[in-house]
């Protein structure tokens, strides 16, 4: 899952070289709807998804497919491959407020420290050295992202519990490409792609949305949503060295100290929240 969600925003970078954001979005989620397609066909696994389930799927696909993907692809048309990844790395703030706000979910002293320094550490980053980020827009695309991302998750896990995995991509990617053709341009040049720009392409539709999607939910059908997103505290440090070597982007003093404070305050967040579970469960009941 972390091998495989590294490369997106490297990819997704490449390919915005020469494809607008609006178009990239279903141009992404609609060429790994149809491979995914023909990989269920291929091994003959029926659709199991019901009723009473499409209205959750259609939310977690424009959630997590439609508006992520678009959010992210606008926000990457100035910002970093590793500092979108450092940015995105807010959502468990994000997720831990929204549990908190449905679901009266609580915290200790140390967890809103936490919060508070993982937000410092954005803030950093935003307002951070101009050549890397700088303050503007695109910054507040990645930010939103993290946020379509923290409700996602928590919207799309029950999924998880009566439809597999890969198929729940397969919804997921035809909901969010179809969600997204009317913001698209329909400007793509293929004549203009480099061998580069298709290579971007391939990796971002098949390795990091089919594959990572897919890892993704089979990891969070087996754990929770908190246990299975820590694995992904390791991929801002692939991100960086993968946009290093691979795109030039050095990243900035102002990146690496604000990403650094912004994934010790989840780490705090996350540790001070899980320590209070045990003692949730003990409380005798009203």
């Amino acid at each position: 899952m972390v091998l495989s969600s590294a490369p997106t925003y490297v990819a997704t970078r490449e390919a915005l070289k020469v494809v607008d954001p609006q178009d990239l979005t279903p141009l992404r989620y609609l060429g790994a709807a149809v491979v995914l397609g023909l990989v269920l066909l291929v091994r003959r696994q029926r659709l199991t998804l019901r009723g009473r389930d499409i209205p959750r799927m259609l939310v977690a696909g424009v959630l997590g497919y439609a508006g992520f993907g678009l959010l992210l692809n606008l926000g990457q048309t100035t910002v970093p491959a590793g500092t979108t990844s450092l940015l995105l790395n807010i959502s468990p703030v994000f997720a831990f407020v929204l549990g908190h706000l449905m679901l009266r979910e609580r915290t200790s002293s140390l967890g809103y420290w936490g919060m508070l320094l993982a937000v410092a550490g954005v803030v950093v980053i935003t307002l951070g050295d101009s050549v890397a980020v700088g303050f503007n827009g695109d910054a507040l695309y990645i930010v939103a992202a993290a946020l379509l991302l923290s409700a996602f998750l928590i919207v799309q896990q029950p999924l998880l519990a009566r439809v597999p995995p890969l198929e729940v991509v397969f919804w997921g990617s035809l909901i969010g490409g179809v969600a997204t053709l009317p913001t698209a341009r329909f400007a793509v040049a293929p004549a203009e792609f480099t061998w580069t720009v298709w290579l971007a392409l391939a990796v971002l539709v098949v390795v990091c949305t089919v594959v990572a999607y897919g890892f993704w939910n089979v990891s969070l059908s087996r754990t929770s949503v908190a246990e299975g997103g820590s694995l992904l505290y390791v991929v801002p440090v692939l991100s960086l060295l993968l946009g290093w070597i691979l795109l030039g982007e050095v990243p900035s003093i102002a990146s690496l100290l604000g990403g650094a404070a912004a994934l010790a305050g989840v780490i705090l967040l996350s540790r001070a929240t899980a320590s209070i579970a045990p003692e949730k469960e003990l409380e005798p009941a009203p």
